[in-house]
């Protein structure tokens, strides 16, 4: 018999308060990881917080600090609650994401594996339908108009942008 459960749109958990069903969006730069945290789906969505850990891809020291820093981060979704994390996927080809993005991803998957955390990995071509995008929009652009509309949501920035975005799909999904 199932005990007590909050169904969240992700899948059913147990009720621990308004973080059980915290998603993490994750967006790596060259120079950092942006980390949204976020719960509730449509038009309950919210972001609780927007949080960009520089870093420098070029030591090992300091990945290490990337790594120690996001599984604290990754224990504040929520104390027996299981987060989502949901990552940006660094592009490839011609005009693919920088070495240092492409490691910000890995330490990324890496401290959620650490922690048991859930990963969905989300490709940027598939967020334009999910913002409703008109014709020539750029996705960056609709994610700002839907989530920073006055421009005066403290760390704003494309790496933001992209976080918020790959919440609010897999919040939809």
């Amino acid at each position: 018999m199932r005990g007590p459960h909050k169904h969240c749109p992700l899948y059913p958990r147990p009720n621990f308060g308004d973080d059980a069903c915290m998603i993490f969006g994750v967006a790596a730069t060259k120079s950092a990881v942006v980390i949204a945290e976020t719960k509730g789906t449509g038009g309950k969505f919210t972001i609780t917080a927007i949080r960009p850990i520089p870093f420098e891809a070029r030591s090992g020291d300091n990945l290490a600090d990337l790594l120690r820093c996001l599984i604290t981060i990754f224990n504040r979704g929520g104390r027996g609650a299981s987060s989502t994390i949901a990552l940006l996927k660094c592009s490839s080809g011609r005009f693919g994401s920088c070495l240092g993005a492409i490691k910000g991803e890995a330490i990324t998957e890496l401290a959620a594996f650490q922690k048991g955390l859930r990963i969905v990995k989300v490709a940027p071509q598939s967020l334009k339908k999910t913002l409703g995008c008109a014709a020539e929009q750029k996705w960056r652009d609709r994610a700002a108009e839907l989530f920073n509309p006055d421009n005066k949501r403290r760390n704003w920035s494309k790496g933001a942008a992209g976080a918020v975005a790959v919440a609010f799909k897999v919040a939809g999904d």
